[in-house]
């Protein structure tokens, strides 16, 4: 519209001036345009319209929607993500402890964490430890965790639990209580931590089954006798497996029966270094350690005679509550006694015979008699003297009287305490050696006798000395056989010259 009217105001002839001065022409329309009024709006399309309306309805929506965010809305729960352990299965014997892994969502709606451990019978074996997150991350999970505003992750931590068994882990996650908002429980997969392997006792023998007492003498008679026992006693010999769980060895001594005798403990840790396995003094010399323990010809100390049955208890480290491992245990081991003998048995000196007959006159004293004896034995040798005093030494000597009854019998028994007794008797009989000594009679009333009227009357024999019958007789013969004096009994008189 300007435009036209400016054409309206030039004239014809001017237009070929406008041609060559362009100058001119340029002020001239400026004029025009400033002096022209303005031209009224147009009006605005439709569309326009509807996108303006369109944007003042989302700009109310979007504050209503961050009034709802900041207000109204319900906080997002937290979630366990991931609650795993870093592996399936720990062996305690390379010190290893089980090591949980888990991931949380919304971290900042989480007040504390709960984790207990649990076995498979459902009893409660770990825990609970609680982590507070109320201030932050708390100071044991620094190293192993990372928290973000929507994710907390930790990695490997490390639980204390090193009883062997299986178990399975439970994390609970309880929520700011200002948001009203459930626990959450989440379960981990079952971990296994292995046992120490347990040392066992493979082998327990003695040297040998049967010793001969302490001080047999084997002879070519006694070849066939076991050698005797030393003074370090019976000795045994083992194997153990696993050794480097070794805390203890317990060697105990019983009878067959049951009764314990007495035993010994071996400690096979380092006073300095109680992690480390090592020998003690008294078994150095018998032992090697190395993958197994092998101990050969240990001594006990037991040889007194008897029967003996051995018991080697392994006891491991970390026993704690459990029992011990079970026994092994020997087979029965025997000392047998030193073999008992009569060396010797004498009666008044010389070696006793089985019978004596001992001649004693009427009136006269009966005699005694001296035993001794010596008896070679062991321990258990017994040496009794019978029928008194009863049990005796080794070694002795008795005088003992003869019985007036006209017979006396003493018996040597010996005996070491298995064996059948070694018995040696000897019977003593007296005899009236004059049994038909005739009674003399006065005869004649007083009056000497025809022919010997004034002879002098007879003048009593000299006493005779005193006689020993048993020792005459032991002179005379000590291997006297029963004929050889009872023919005193049936001799005429006249050979026994006595006098009427």
């Amino acid at each position: 519209m300007a435009g036209s009217q400016i054409e309206q105001w030039q004239e014809p002839e001017l237009q070929a001036n406008l041609q060559t001065d362009e100058s001119v022409e340029d002020a001239a329309t400026a004029a025009a345009i400033t002096l022209a009024p303005a031209p009224p709006p147009l009006p605005r399309p439709r569309w326009q319209r509807r996108l303006a309306i369109a944007a003042g309805v989302g700009a109310l929506g979007g504050l209503g929607g961050l009034l709802w965010w900041v207000f109204g809305r319900t906080p997002p729960a937290p979630h366990v993500l991931d609650l795993s352990p870093s592996q399936s299965q720990y062996a305690t014997a390379n010190a290893e402890t089980p090591q949980l892994s888990w991931q949380v969502s919304q971290p900042r709606q989480v007040e504390t964490m709960l984790l207990r451990g649990y076995a498979p019978d459902g009893t409660l074996v770990y825990g609970p430890e609680t982590y507070d997150l109320s201030q932050g991350l708390p100071v044991n999970l620094l190293p192993y965790c990372d928290q973000t505003r929507r994710l907390l992750t930790c990695r490997e931590v490390p639980l204390d639990l090193r009883e062997p068994g299986q178990y399975r882990f439970e994390l609970t996650l309880l929520p700011d209580i200002a948001l009203n908002l459930a626990p959450v429980v989440a379960e981990s997969s079952l971990v296994t931590v292995a046992d120490l392997p347990q040392p066992t006792v493979v082998e327990l023998a003695p040297d040998q089954v049967i010793y001969s007492e302490a001080g047999t003498q084997i002879s070519a008679s006694t070849a066939n006798m076991a050698p005797a026992v030393t003074e370090a006693g019976i000795s045994v010999s083992w194997i153990v497996t696993n050794p480097e769980t070794l805390q203890d060895l317990l060697l105990v001594v019983k009878r067959p029966d049951g009764a314990t005798l007495g035993g010994r403990r071996f400690t096979l840790r380092d006073p300095e270094n109680p992690a480390q396995v090592a020998l003690p003094d008294a078994l150095q010399p018998f032992c090697q350690l190395q993958d197994r323990l092998i101990c050969q010809g240990v001594p006990t100390g037991m040889l007194e005679v008897g029967e003996y049955q051995f018991e080697l208890t392994p006891v491991p480290i970390n026993l704690g509550d459990r029992e011990l491992i079970a026994a092994k245990q020997s087979e029965v081991v025997t000392i047998e006694p030193r073999p008992v003998r009569i060396a010797s048995f004498t009666i008044n000196g010389r070696e006793a015979q089985p019978k004596y007959l001992v001649p004693v006159e009427p009136g006269q004293q009966i005699p005694g008699f001296q035993v001794a004896w010596r008896v070679e034995g062991g321990s258990t040798a017994k040496v009794e003297l019978l029928p008194s005093p009863g049990t005796v030494g080794l070694q002795g000597a008795l005088s003992m009287p003869l019985s007036p009854a006209g017979t006396t019998t003493v018996t040597l028994r010996v005996t070491d305490g298995q064996n059948p007794p070694l018995v040696r008797a000897v019977t003593f009989e007296t005899f009236n050696p004059r049994p038909n000594q005739p009674v003399i009679i006065n005869q004649g009333g007083g009056g000497a006798p025809s022919g010997s009227e004034g002879a002098p009357a007879p003048q009593p024999a000299a006493p005779a000395p005193a006689r020993d019958p048993l020792g005459e007789s032991m002179r005379e013969g000590e291997a006297s056989s029963d004929g050889s004096l009872s023919d005193l009994q049936t001799r005429p008189p006249e050979d026994l010259d006595l006098k009427f």
